[in-house]
């Protein structure tokens, strides 16, 4: 028989276990939402560019320069809630890699690093010039291509081929994790199926 301490001890593991999966599913569903926003951001940010006529009132696909500038703004703002959340989020763990020096790093995650902060840098960049472009047009009646909003594009298209080598280094924990998190939840599903199927034979 198992005593009160054995039990006690697998009931801790189990409970430590059910916390780590609650909390990579909540970071792996922040990490979609993110990459959703950035992917939509993204999109209309180069239809902006290279397809979309710089005239205020020109129509693209049934919508307006407008209304592309409006999703573009809105799904770059989803984005930034969702990479605030994320630094939030792993807090503890941004401090304790501060404390790291980079010639202690094994290469990998050196590569990582560097990568990681230049990305970040480019970020801030892109979204600090688009801020500043759309204050400049609010309210002009004529689009005028801007310094910003030359350098809002060139930051952008640095920090999406940034994102994608980023995507690139952690693509195997970006598999495991969605493996692990779809098929718990569909193992749940199935498993209520089963007994609804149990209980209505």
């Amino acid at each position: 028989m198992i005593g009160r301490a054995g039990m006690y001890r697998c009931g801790n593991r189990a409970d430590q276990k059910e916390i780590v999966m609650k909390t990579t599913k909540r970071n792996f569903w922040l990490d979609v939402t993110i990459f959703m926003a950035f992917l939509i951001t993204v999109s209309t940010g180069f239809l902006l560019w290279l397809a979309i006529p710089h005239q205020l009132e020109s129509v693209f696909l049934g919508y307006s320069r407008r209304e592309w500038v409006a999703a573009h703004i809105s799904f770059g703002v989803v984005g930034l809630a969702g990479v605030a959340c994320h630094i939030i989020w792993h807090w503890d763990w941004l401090k304790a890699l501060r404390g790291r020096r980079l010639d202690e790093m094994p290469n990998k995650v050196r590569a990582n690093r560097v990568i990681d902060r230049i990305m970040w840098l480019t970020f801030i960049a892109t979204n600090a010039f688009g801020v500043i472009a759309w204050v400049l047009h609010y309210g002009d009646q004529v689009y005028l291509v801007r310094m910003p909003d030359r350098l809002h594009v060139v930051f952008g298209v640095l920090c999406t081929i940034l994102m994608v080598i980023h995507l690139v280094l952690h693509w195997k924990w970006i598999v495991s994790t969605a493996q692990r998190c779809i098929h718990v939840n569909f193992g749940v599903d199935r498993d209520l199926q089963k007994s609804k199927t149990f209980e209505q034979g």
